[in-house]
């Protein structure tokens, strides 16, 4: 590894822990835990429900759909094994560039650019249409230049 892509590891990690201070900071509830690395690299339980935060630092690179798309399906497969809980997912990114990229998601948008392998063409969830309607009411993302 090249000093320069520890460096921007590092950062990555005080991005991420700069996050978990504010989300430490801006709790109401003076009972919420909080778990680092648990769901995602944030978790916070509060008596209402369950946020699970994943940061993503790359301040020297362009946005794109492929860059969240492993994050998305991970968080997807959560929500699927775990229907009953009360999660809500957040995804937070900071790129150099591209954000503009990133439009109001639609389950077609969701399957097209976070869902579909291209050596195979297949997508993942494409027959759970009222899987990926309710997922997407869970789902927030913030992708920030």
């Amino acid at each position: 590894m090249s000093t320069r892509e520890a460096i921007d590891t590092i950062t990555g990690y005080f991005y991420q822990f700069d996050k978990t201070i504010l989300e430490l900071l801006q709790q109401e509830q003076s009972d919420a835990l909080v778990c680092i690395e648990g769901i995602e690299d944030i978790d916070i339980v509060t008596a209402d429900e369950t946020s699970a935060i994943q940061c993503k630092y790359y301040a020297k690179t362009e946005y794109n759909h492929s860059v969240i798309k492993k994050a998305i399906i991970l968080m997807l497969r959560h929500f699927a094994g775990n229907r009953n809980s009360d999660v809500k997912y957040h995804l937070y990114g900071h790129y150099e560039s591209g954000h503009e990229k990133l439009h109001s998601l639609s389950c077609a948008s969701l399957k097209s650019n976070f869902l579909t392998y291209s050596k195979t063409e297949k997508v993942d969830g494409g027959k759970k249409q009222r899987l990926l309607i309710v997922f997407m009411k869970s789902l927030i993302l913030r992708i920030m230049i």
